[in-house]
């Protein structure tokens, strides 16, 4: 009776207690071997591009707007590969990704190209007012007088409600109350949001990015989820476009720069939905016999 009991024990303790143990172990194990595998997809990464930087700078393009070009692509592909191949519920999600991030691109390079116009037109400004042979304007010191009697002079022409109104310059209460009124609610909204639990603040920046991602989107139909995939993928490589181009003085290398970039990030994200799709089904092979 006594050796049944113990046996009827080791087999309770071995279900229990063993069977348990064993299988965390084998949970722990997978999740080493798949961070190991993170983690060597990230040295191997690394590597690559390491290597691609070097070869870049071993053999240099003629043109310095694609040279820029490449060190730009080579920043961005992490993040632009990552976001879109997380998109794997159905192949319109990555084609609104596509569409809107190319059309972003496309209105990336309209601004920049703006703004440029504007700066050139203010250097032209200020050339045509500071020098050349033009002249220049001449302009009239203010009076040699001292700050005390420039307030006895103001006096002496009349207290300040006449010279205000003399301006056309009315301080109206109400104005004056809304003034208040608004910094009031100011504070207000600071301690409401203090007040705030982290899932409100959560839905509130929700909420922010949402009008953000629809003024994104604006003109470009597609699924919302790509969108919003090629909204946040946008946002973290936009600068290392923006800094390239705008380094760029010669109308020749910001041509190449754009045109060979459109289509480089094209070729790209069609080569990311090839990796999608590397797995093809086994050809159906016939019996010979």
């Amino acid at each position: 009776m006594q050796k049944q009991q113990e046996k009827l024990l080791r087999e309770f303790i071995r279900k229990t207690f063993v069977s348990n143990l064993l299988r965390e172990q084998r949970e722990e194990h997978a999740v080493r071997m798949y961070v190991r595998s993170l983690i060597s997809e990230v040295r191997e990464e690394q590597t690559l591009s390491t290597l691609f930087e070097a070869k870049d700078m071993a053999n240099p393009h003629p043109n310095t707007g694609i040279n820029k070009l490449r060190d730009a692509i080579r920043k961005a592909k992490p993040s632009i590969k990552a976001k879109y191949q997380q998109l794997t519920t159905d192949g319109s999600q990555r084609e609104s990704f596509t569409n809107h991030f190319l059309t972003a691109m496309v209105r990336l390079f309209d601004e920049l190209d703006a703004l440029n116009a504007q700066g050139k037109e203010a250097e032209d400004v200020a050339a045509d007012f500071g020098g050349g042979d033009g002249g220049s304007i001449d302009l009239e010191a203010p009076p040699d007088v001292s700050s005390d009697d420039m307030a006895t002079d103001i006096k002496a022409d009349g207290d300040l409600d006449s010279i205000l109104e003399a301006i056309d310059i009315d301080i109206d209460e109400e104005e004056a109350n809304d003034v208040v009124s608004d910094e009031f609610d100011k504070e207000e909204e600071k301690e409401k949001r203090k007040n705030k639990s982290q899932a409100e603040k959560d839905f509130d920046k929700k909420s922010n990015d949402d009008e953000k991602r629809k003024e994104f989107g604006a003109g470009v139909q597609g699924d919302s989820t790509g969108r919003n995939q090629a909204f946040d993928a946008f946002n973290l490589v936009q600068t290392y476009f923006s800094d390239a181009y705008l380094d760029l003085n010669n109308p020749e290398d910001q041509e190449m720069y754009k045109k060979w970039g459109l289509y480089n990030i094209k070729l790209l994200l069609d080569k990311y939905e090839e990796e999608l799709n590397s797995n093809p089904a086994a050809p159906n092979i016939e019996d010979p016999t």
